[in-house]
């Protein structure tokens, strides 16, 4: 019954702190919710000052280390606890340095690639493109970008058409792969996929109570048509843990999963397992193209999170972060400016940006947590164990608590 009550604290609070970022900078703090109404984040106070929050917070974290149990449940709380304790600080304005910022939310220390690194991942590039008859490596990027590219209407059209057939067949392809070695299965009620515009982001998805989700695409961004194999894989596993998620919820009551939260260390999991979805499936695509679209997403993704540094750790203007991201990243002008609202200091309306410190989640969610233990998980023939405990324990899945989960990964 106690630990009942730190569960419905902490989704109180949860939804406490998400009424405020909404009003800071109109993104939400929680995600999604699949608890009981009353609980709802948006029913909660809208009326406390960021110091009662945190208060509050910090009464909370005294409460858990008293009253809950088990360890990596108590781990995992006071994770979530802490990264709320800094969004709110850091939206209240307190002088937080960005380094401080990427390593108190979601506990991974800031990192820069040094111009070496990005030049031999522009070698990689290089090579893959090395088919393609033009001299000069960007005249090679253009083509194979032009050979591809779909916006707009066409768009429009893909994800209303293949993209929702292509979701089915991802899905049992999780159902194959991933649920007969969990040893268990889950509810799926499918993924819906719709179209916006105005977002600063590319794909999103937004689970949904009763073990469903909505996928959404931004037809002002232009994918490449390979590329967007890799966005389904990515998006669907972000459904597929949100399932075990909601059932696991449902199985053991425990408020506190009923909320989806972004800025904590569960973000760092979610979009690093999301990027591995394509492993976990065992895809073996002969496409020469998804090699290239594979080293140009690598190299984008590496110069993005340089772009975020230049701009939010040493003040460098917008003008020389596009330059940046065109010249190393090798991206069209258009591409290189659609992609600075994800990672600017301030939206044009003067608002902190809610997303400027995410960047560094998808990348280093997959090279330093997800794919270095599946692959050690895969060389022991331990893949049923790793599944298990990525799926059927969702403790596990935040960078605070994931190597003491993994720590029998020897």
């Amino acid at each position: 019954m106690v630990a009942m009550d730190v569960s419905e604290r902490y989704v109180r609070l949860c939804g406490e702190v998400s009424n405020f970022t909404k009003a800071k900078t109109g993104i939400s703090f929680v995600d999604a919710y699949i608890g009981p109404e009353n609980l709802d984040p948006e029913n909660q106070s809208k009326d406390k000052t960021p110091e009662e929050i945190v208060s509050g917070i910090e009464g909370l974290m005294d409460q858990v280390k008293d009253d809950v149990d088990s360890p990596i449940r108590a781990e995992h709380l006071l994770g979530e606890c802490k990264s709320m304790v800094v969004t709110i600080d850091w939206l209240n304005g307190k002088d937080i340095s960005y380094a401080d910022l990427v390593q108190g939310l979601f506990n991974i220390p800031l990192k820069r690639f040094s111009e070496s690194m990005i030049d031999k991942k522009i070698e990689e590039l290089d090579e893959a493109l090395h088919a393609f008859p033009e001299t000069e490596l960007r005249d090679r990027v253009i083509s194979f970008a032009k050979e591809g590219e779909i916006t707009g209407t066409d768009l429009k059209q893909l994800v209303k058409n293949d993209l929702q057939t292509k979701a089915l067949e991802v899905g049992k392809m999780f159902q194959e792969k991933v649920y007969s070695l969990v040893g268990t299965t889950v509810t799926d009620n499918g993924v819906e996929y719709q179209t916006v515009t105005g977002t600063p982001w590319g794909g999103y998805n937004w689970y949904q109570k009763g073990f469903k989700s909505l996928n959404q695409f931004n037809i002002d961004k232009t994918f490449n048509k390979t590329g967007l194999q890799g966005v389904i894989y990515h998006e669907y596993e972000h459904h597929v843990s949100n399932l075990w998620r909601e059932k696991y919820f449902i199985e053991t009551g425990n408020l506190e999963l009923a909320v989806v939260t972004l800025h904590t260390g569960r973000c760092v999991i979610s979009e690093g397992t999301a990027d591995t979805a394509s492993e976990f499936l065992g895809v073996v695509e002969n496409n020469p193209n998804l090699k290239i679209d594979d080293a140009l997403y690598t190299l984008r993704r590496m110069t993005q999170i340089n772009a975020a540094i230049m701009m939010n750790d040493e003040g460098k203007s917008t003008e020389e972060a596009v330059e940046y991201l065109t010249e190393r990243g090798y991206r069209s002008e258009k591409s290189a400016k659609g992609s600075i609202g994800f990672i600017e200091p301030k939206m044009e309306d003067g608002r902190i940006n809610f997303w400027a410190p995410y960047v560094f989640t998808y990348f280093f969610g997959r090279t330093d947590f997800v794919l270095p233990t599946f692959n050690k998980a895969f060389e022991q023939d331990e893949l049923a164990k790793f599944y298990q405990t990525l799926y059927l324990n969702p403790y596990s899945g935040s960078s605070v608590t994931w190597n003491k989960a993994y720590e029998w990964l020897k």
